[in-house]
């Protein structure tokens, strides 16, 4: 038995234990726990060349590929939405994956569109909820019509109360977008951005985000930048404003190992913050040690634009 066909017995097992008849009880349960499953492969994202990048690309709907990816849990765009398509039909659900055309973009992005036996039609984008997932925040990318409109066709409350049945909210802790609301509090009011942009980097994330993959907390970060700061002031694809993130790395006996930096200009001299793990934000650092770190074999990883 392959591994998406052993992940499907043993749900079949679980929904049998919780009694679980309903479709979108079925999608939301498994929608949830792969995207707790799965991290985004950083041999594509950010530190894969364009020769690994295609490669990933062209093999990710491959069976043996999809199976690879349930064992380490690695997975692209494709990837993810060809396994909760695989997985979804063995619960005789109306599931197909969708990938955009367009000649502008190298690597075209996969989603999955779902009908209902109600007669609802909506689509879902995994990959790109993997990091709201990972941090219990509301899932942005579950149940809207398409991505030319703003309509959800799965309501927020009926996403709600099988968020709560599956225990990823209760009714006294919602989601941790609320969490936005707290950190605009602490910021209200403070027009220096060196200031504003050290407190919102110190305390960037709500919840532990050890269990995240490097790409996707990454992705969560950029997320919450762009909702404080404008396009000037911090442009994540271009790399360039007040406000840039760069990937560092290091080679440490044949590992390699990641780190996010956050560099904030302003008046004066740079702030430079490294991303801490234990103390879940950015911690800032002096510049002659963010130098020697270079020197001792940190490295750059440069902005490569694959769009």
């Amino acid at each position: 038995m392959n591994n998406l066909d052993r992940y499907v017995e043993e749900k079949i097992e679980e929904f049998k234990i919780k009694n679980y008849t309903d479709e979108l009880d079925i999608i939301r349960n498994i929608y949830l726990d792969l995207g707790n499953r799965f991290s985004f492969d950083t041999r594509f994202l950010p530190f894969g060349d364009s020769e690994m990048r295609t490669f990933i690309y062209e093999h990710s709907k491959n069976l043996d590929d999809l199976n690879r990816c349930m064992i380490t849990n690695k997975i692209t765009c494709v990837s993810a939405a060809y396994i909760l398509e695989y997985i979804l039909k063995k619960f005789d659900i109306d599931i197909k994956t969708i990938i955009e055309n367009c000649d502008a973009i190298r690597y075209n992005h996969a989603y999955n569109f779902i009908k209902l036996k109600d007669g609802r039609k909506f689509c879902v984008d995994l990959q790109k909820d993997i990091k709201n997932i990972q941090t219990n925040s509301y899932t942005s990318y579950f149940g809207f019509e398409s991505y030319f409109t703003n309509k959800y066709i799965i309501t927020r409350q009926e996403v709600k109360e099988r968020d709560i049945k599956e225990g990823y909210i209760t009714k006294e802790k919602g989601y941790s977008n609320e969490y936005i609301d707290l950190l605009r509090t602490m910021v209200d009011g403070i027009d220096n951005l060196k200031e504003k942009a050290k407190i919102i980097l110190e305390n960037i994330d709500a919840v532990p985000t050890n269990h995240m993959g490097y790409t996707d907390r990454q992705w969560h970060h950029v997320r919450i930048l762009r909702k404080f700061f404008s396009s000037e002031e911090f442009d994540f694809e271009n790399g360039v404003g007040n406000i840039t993130l760069h990937n560092l790395y290091k080679d440490i006996n044949g590992k390699r190992k990641y780190i996010s930096v956050a560099i904030v200009i302003d008046d004066g001299d740079p702030d430079i913050y490294f991303y801490n793990k234990k103390e879940n934000g950015y911690r800032k650092i002096n510049i002659n040690n963010y130098v020697n770190s270079l020197e001792n074999g940190l490295k750059i990883k440069t902005k490569e634009n694959i769009y």
